[in-house]
Parts: C-alpha cells; structure tokens; sequence
C-alpha cells in the first residue's frame, strides 16, 4: 500500500476526530457550566419574536452549540414552558449563533490549539468550583478543534501530490449537488455542523474544491444538524414534535431557496467578503454566517403563516 494513501488516511481520521470532540467537548462543557442560566433565558426573554430570535443567538454563540439549545427548546416546548412560535424564534437564532466556530475555524492559528489545550487542562484539572471546571473543559474543547484543523491541514499536500486522490477531487469535488449529499450525512453522522464546516473549510482552502461544491457541503452541513432535534423529540406531545420540524423544516427550505439560486448566492457571498477586506480563505464561514441570517430575514416576517403551516403539517392527533 502507498505510504502517502496512509498518512493522507491517518491524518483525515485523526484530524476530523480531534475537531468532532473538540467542538463537542466544547459545546458540553460551555453547556454545562451554564445550563441552568440558558433554560432561565429561554424561559423568560423569549416573550416576542425578535426577542427570541436575540435570545437564542446569543445563548448558542455563548456555548458554541445549536443542538443543545434546540434539544433544551424542544424539552422546554414539551413541558409547556414555550409555546410554537417562541421555539422558531429561538431556532432563527441558534442557527446563527452556531456560525461563529466555523468563523472560528477560519483563522489560521498554526500552533495555538497546543497552547489553548494546556491551559485549559491547566484550569480543568486545578479549579475548585465544578462551573469553572466545565469552562476549563470547554477552553480544552476549543484547542483540540484547532489542533484537528492543523492536522487536516498537514495532510493536504500529501493529497495533491497523490494522483488518485487528485484526481478523484478533480471528478467530484466540484460537484455542488454531491456536495449537498455529502454534507447532509456527514453531519447526521457526526451530529455537529460545525465540525463539517470545518472540513469543507479546510478542503476549499488547499484548493481540492470549489467555492459552489463547498457551499453545497454547507448547506447539506445545515440539513443533516437536524437529526438531533428529531432524536430528541421521540415521544414527546405534539407541540415538540411540531418545534423538531419547524427546526427541520425551516432548514430544508432555507437551503432548497439558496440551492436554487446557488449562482447569485455565491457572487454575494464574495462581494460580501471583498467588501469586508476579507480573503478568499473566510469565504466558507462568511457564507453559512450570511445563509443563516438571510434565512431568518427571509421567514421573521412570515413567521405567523410558517407556524400555521408547521401546525398543519403535523396536526393534533
């Protein structure tokens, strides 16, 4: 066997298992320092719409996490704590408060996952209060996604300098179509979108795909993250399993739209980027940002009927 088909292969699976625990170590612990406090917010900023929408943005860039504040808006809908339109205000948000790992994973930071690792380890293992532990935790998680980006990274040049796997990316790697099916199961598989988004990140960068094909992984990375959320709501009362597909639902149509108008979207993103002063290697992260903001402009006003059509899809039995 080829040495270089092995390294690529260690590389890849090491990489892309350091940045799915990072990411969920991080998640977790950010989660559990804070669990409390989020169900609190969820509970009582959530009273209209835009407020909502600010509340779940927040808390999701807070513990770097819309699984977890979708499951915990589920839980809360289940319970009777939220109702329907409070839940999708919430997901408009997470959706676009889960964007900044991937603005995260963006900048290049060779060696400072190692240094971010330490430190964490230094706080988690020497921290009295569980709280402050969890951070610890957390700040571990975020080191250990780095150091997976600089993993996958290192592999790249083995990946050009190989004919097959040259070629294969070359065959389908600008593919938008296959990378929408691609990024819908391998997010259903890892249940963490940020972490295929760190991946497609990583492979658009080393200039193995192209911008549209990497759009594609994005925006298939936006569907497959709602496996969790239908997951979560597996026996519960209508009004949670109606939050799940208003969660699912509102990502299928989001990315059907964006799909369809995959062309212009691109040229957007990238005048969006020039005009930050921003390089072609934000382009990846800058369009899941600007798709998941777009999304929640596109539906906050139609929010009334989105609802009404949730509750007719999954009616009262």
């Amino acid at each position: 066997m080829d040495i270089r088909f092995i390294i690529i292969a260690v590389n890849f699976i090491v990489g892309t298992i350091l940045i799915v625990y990072g990411v969920n170590l991080m998640s977790t612990g950010l989660e559990k320092a804070n669990t409390y406090r989020m169900k609190r917010c969820l509970e009582t900023l959530t009273y209209n719409l835009p407020l909502a929408l600010v509340t779940g943005m927040i808390l999701t860039a807070t513990v770097q996490s819309s699984t977890a504040i979708t499951v915990i808006t589920v839980g809360l809908v289940n319970s009777g704590l939220l109702n329907l339109t409070q839940a999708v205000g919430i997901i408009y948000g997470a959706n676009i408060g889960t964007t900044i790992t991937a603005q995260l994973m963006s900048f290049k930071l060779p060696y400072a996952g190692y240094i971010i690792i330490g430190f964490g380890l230094l706080i988690a293992i020497t921290a009295k209060k569980k709280s402050v532990k969890n951070v610890g935790w957390a700040i571990t998680g975020l080191g250990l996604m780095f150091t997976g980006l600089n993993i996958l990274n290192s592999g790249v040049p083995y990946i050009k300098g190989g004919k097959t796997a040259i070629k294969l990316f070359q065959t389908y790697g600008q593919n938008p179509l296959i990378g929408l099916v691609l990024g819908i199961i391998t997010t259903m598989l890892v249940h963490s979108s940020s972490a295929t988004v760190g991946l497609t990140i990583v492979l658009f960068n080393a200039g193995l795909i192209s911008f549209e094909s990497a759009l594609g992984l994005t925006l298939g990375d936006n569907i497959g993250t709602c496996i969790t959320a239908q997951i979560a709501s597996i026996g519960t009362n209508i009004p949670a399993k109606r939050t799940a597909w208003a969660h699912t639902l509102y990502n299928v149509i989001g990315v059907a739209i964006a799909f369809v108008l995959l062309m212009p979207f691109s040229h957007l993103i990238k005048e969006i980027t020039f005009l930050l002063g921003q390089d072609n290697t934000r382009l990846v992260a800058n369009a899941h940002t600007i798709f998941n903001i777009l999304s929640a402009l596109v539906f906050l006003p139609l929010t009334k009927y989105y609802v009404k059509f949730i509750q007719w899809v999954i009616p009262e039995k």
